[in-house]
């Protein structure tokens, strides 16, 4: 098999924030545990609806954060009603109206928040509801969590 065609069919984790050091610690991660998947950085949701249509076969993990600035609205997918506060919840909009609505063919493929933000009783409700799983970076021992995660998943 060609070099060419490995990468074509290796494994995909789709990593959807603006930070980019987090994308870095996650390669880390991965490697420490003997992982070889790519990493792609999305940052628009064009850009989510577009690789999840071409690649679906191939994405194992879509790792999202709750706030993702350049994602306004959901009117790149036809739903232009539906707001995400300036971005600020844009992750959860993302996940409730596309990734877990009903009927989506993305509803199995697992996901992770991985935020910044402190989630509050109600976001923490929502993540239940949703069947996705939360890490919050502010606390120590988050790559730590993020390896067990992985590890979860039997992704080897």
């Amino acid at each position: 098999m060609t070099v060419e065609r490995e990468e074509e069919m290796k494994k995909k984790i789709l990593y959807l924030a603006f930070d980019k050091a987090t994308v870095a610690d996650i390669k880390w991660i991965l490697e420490d545990l003997n992982l070889d998947f790519e990493i792609e950085a999305i940052q628009t949701l064009p850009q989510l609806a577009d690789t999840l249509l071409e690649e679906k076969e191939r994405i194992i993990l879509i790792v999202t954060d709750t706030f993702l600035p350049a994602v306004k609205d959901l009117a790149p997918i036809g739903k232009p009603e539906i707001s995400t506060l300036d971005g600020f919840q844009a992750g959860f909009v993302i996940l409730e109206h596309f990734l877990r609505q009903k009927g989506s063919s993305y509803k199995n493929i697992p996901v992770l928040i991985l935020t910044a933000k402190i989630l509050t009783k109600k976001e923490k409700e929502l993540v239940q509801k949703l069947k996705v799983e939360y890490i919050e970076l502010f606390r120590s021992g988050w790559r730590r969590r993020f390896k067990k995660f992985i590890n979860r998943l039997s992704l080897k």
